[in-house]
């Protein structure tokens, strides 16, 4: 690449940053109900703290995730150019983070409501009504399954995977299996491991200490897109950007220092994410879950009882401008509103000129769609304000891969660091085991028994009391 085409990209590249205002959390616009900017610099030592111990963890390989913007993916996109020549469906096996960064890529990059060949189908639950109305609907000699579990036994995507062999085997023989098959795990231990190493299935590895909520940029995230048609390399190429901006411990250089310390310092216990963009839509149930599952935690580092965290809410603009807001203008004051606002959306569309008698319609003649729901966002962010509350905005110049690349990993550093001023451990996920282990217990199996006796005590317990 010559210097002139290197002065190019990098300019395209800076139209394309996605940029942070937080002019709707300071003091400067919300008065006493904002946050004066010499809070900064009492914060800074521990903000010094945070980003030393994030980078230490990331220079010893203990945080992977930082660096997987930069891995190697030519062996993911083999695969997924050898795939779409195969079927006409991909059917994603996973839940949790194995599901949601696929999801929240697939609705923002793809073509709404476009069929498109391969289709891309994500299972991300167990209901047996809409798994086996799924099931139903797909040509089995025509589609792949890609099965995504790092430890091998998360219950419902093996069940899932069961099923699916099930069918796989009655419907097209035992060999479809092998074909039909695809799974992404650990590169050396869990549960499917030896089955792959076995049965002789196509592989994908997730990397060692990349937790499933920080995996969007793993094979988890990249393969079902790539086979969709997403350019995963400019996916990376936006996280690899936006890694060269979240450096450093000075806020007004560092977005995802700035989100962090806003949420630490403004304590609301609730978060409300709202894109004002269908297309950005499943980014907030994807924020949903790395914030929550990684900052909601009972106790510190220190083993101290802290029931931390913030509660993330998902909504959308302008839908819940008509069902949510009221209550955020005019409720308790314990919210940030986080806004997602497209610049230049891919499409507009004018409203025509019509009724000049009728104000009411007419003062809409002439204007753009997307402005309306640009002007809709402005509108809700001033408003809020007007009461006190706070919010800020994500601003993208455009949704495609690079900007999503840049958001995405933004938010996932972000939540490090505010792992970090909260002293706890944002990279596991006490919480969610003992419900696994109960249904363990319950479904039968070994080694769960005293779940399984807990369950019933509990039931023995509320049968025939307060219910109505």
């Amino acid at each position: 690449m010559g210097q002139g085409q290197k002065k190019a990209d990098r300019a395209w590249r800076e139209a394309m940053t996605i940029h942070l205002d937080v002019n709707g959390m300071m003091a400067a616009m919300l008065g006493e109900a904002g946050i004066q900017e010499d809070t900064f610099a009492a914060l800074q030592p521990r903000l010094q703290a945070a980003d030393a111990a994030l980078q230490h963890a990331r220079q010893s390989g203990t945080l992977p995730f930082y660096d997987l913007p930069y891995q190697n993916i030519s062996g993911v996109q083999a695969l997924a150019e050898s795939v779409r020549q195969e079927c006409d469906a991909l059917v994603v096996l996973g839940i949790g983070g194995s599901a949601l960064g696929t999801r929240a890529l697939a609705r923002a990059l793809l073509p709404p409501f476009s069929v498109q060949t391969p289709v891309l189908h994500v299972a991300d639950n167990i209901d047996p009504a809409s798994f086996g109305a799924l099931l139903d609907s797909l040509d089995l000699s025509r589609t792949i399954f890609n099965v995504i579990s790092k430890s091998g036994e998360t219950a419902e995507t093996m069940a899932q995977f069961l099923i699916v062999r099930q069918l796989l085997q009655e419907k097209l023989g035992a060999g479809a299996v092998r074909q039909r098959i695809i799974v992404t795990t650990d590169a050396t231990s869990g549960y499917l491991r030896p089955l792959v190493d076995r049965e002789g299935w196509r592989d994908l590895i997730i990397p060692a200490g990349v937790g499933g909520r920080f995996s969007v940029f793993a094979p988890v995230g990249l393969f079902p897109t790539a086979v969709a048609g997403i350019n995963i390399e400019e996916l990376l190429a936006g996280a690899a950007w936006m890694d060269t901006r979240c450096r450093g411990t000075e806020v007004w250089q560092n977005p995802a220092l700035l989100f962090a310390a806003l949420q630490f310092v403004a304590a609301k216990p609730i978060l409300v994410m709202m894109p004002y963009s269908d297309a950005l839509a499943e980014v907030s149930e994807w924020f949903c879950q790395l914030w929550a599952e990684s900052l909601g935690k009972e106790r510190d580092r220190q083993g101290r009882i802290v029931h931390t965290g913030q509660t993330p809410v998902r909504a959308l603009g302008t839908t819940d401008q008509h069902s949510q807001v009221q209550l955020y203008t005019e409720g308790p004051n314990d919210k940030v509103l986080v806004f997602l606002r497209v610049t230049d959306p891919e499409r507009e569309l004018t409203i025509p000129e019509s009724y000049p008698e009728v104000e009411g319609l007419h003062y809409l003649s002439g204007a753009g769609l997307g402005a309306l729901l640009r002007h809709e966002q402005r509108a809700t962010e001033i408003a809020l304000a007007k009461k006190g509350r706070m919010s800020c905005t994500f601003t993208l110049p455009v949704v495609n891969a690079f900007t999503l690349g840049q958001l995405l990993y933004l938010l996932e550093v972000a939540t490090a660091i505010a792992g970090e001023l909260y002293d706890v451990n944002a990279f596991d996920q006490p919480g969610v085991e003992e419900g696994k282990h109960l249904t363990y217990g319950m479904m039968g199996r070994a080694g769960f028994a005293e779940k399984d006796a807990e369950v019933r005590a509990w039931e023995e317990k509320r049968q025939g009391r307060f219910v109505v």
